[in-house]
């Protein structure tokens, strides 16, 4: 994993107290009543690593978005993916993944994906390679209007239990309800719109505003 820092003490000590908390995969030993939550950031740590700023919205702080998930009791699963990450591919390693904790006896309600903004369009993959109705997937900052027609010229049908959280002034999210909130196999759709006026930049860091409903969702 590549860092830029000037104290490069501090960082070795965050990114193993990082460590510590989230895995890259899930782990080797499940436990099959924890709740697993799987993290798929935005395209920006892709292209910066993870101490990434945005020149409109400020830091990407991926480091304290894991660490308020570990704090709510899952076990988070989380990468900083490589440059131009492949979307398709990157689902299927999720859902493959998905596929063990579902065979190892995890139950389905107790699997997260979340995902934002790039990290939300991978989501929505996932859940159309898993197929499974009771999975829960969470999507911030996707479905805005060009993407939403994309999807529904694709007929593979999406799958899952779903919540999506989106930023009003956000251009490059929207609502996802014409996109999730019906299906034969979509178990439960809810949607969330914030007002924060930060546009796109509502889900670089663990805002209160979509953590809460996040936590009460599940």
């Amino acid at each position: 994993m590549k860092v830029i820092c000037t104290l490069f003490f501090y960082c070795l000590l965050t990114l193993n107290v990082w460590a510590q908390k989230t895995l890259t995969s899930i782990p080797t030993s499940i436990d099959k009543s924890a709740k697993y939550m799987f993290y798929l950031h935005g395209r920006i740590i892709e292209e910066q690593s993870v101490n990434a700023v945005s020149a409109d919205y400020g830091p990407y702080e991926y480091l304290a978005i894991l660490d308020t998930l570990s704090a709510h009791n899952f076990v988070v699963i989380s990468e900083a993916r490589a440059k131009n990450t492949n979307q398709l591919i990157y689902a299927e390693n999720i859902a493959t993944q998905i596929d063990s904790l579902l065979h190892k006896g995890v139950p389905a309600k107790n699997i997260f994906v979340m995902g934002a903004s790039k990290g939300a369009y991978i989501t929505l993959l996932t859940a159309r390679k898993v197929q499974n109705k009771y999975v829960n997937y969470i999507v911030l900052g996707v479905c805005a209007r060009e993407e939403v027609n994309y999807w529904l010229e694709d007929k593979t049908e999406f799958c899952g239990n779903f919540l999506s959280i989106y930023e009003d002034s956000d251009a490059f999210g929207g609502s996802c309800g014409f996109l999730l909130g019906q299906g034969a196999c979509i178990s439960r759709f809810e949607e969330v719109k914030l007002n924060m006026g930060n546009r796109h930049g509502f889900l670089y860091k663990p805002y209160k505003e979509w953590v809460d409903p996040v936590m009460k969702w599940v």
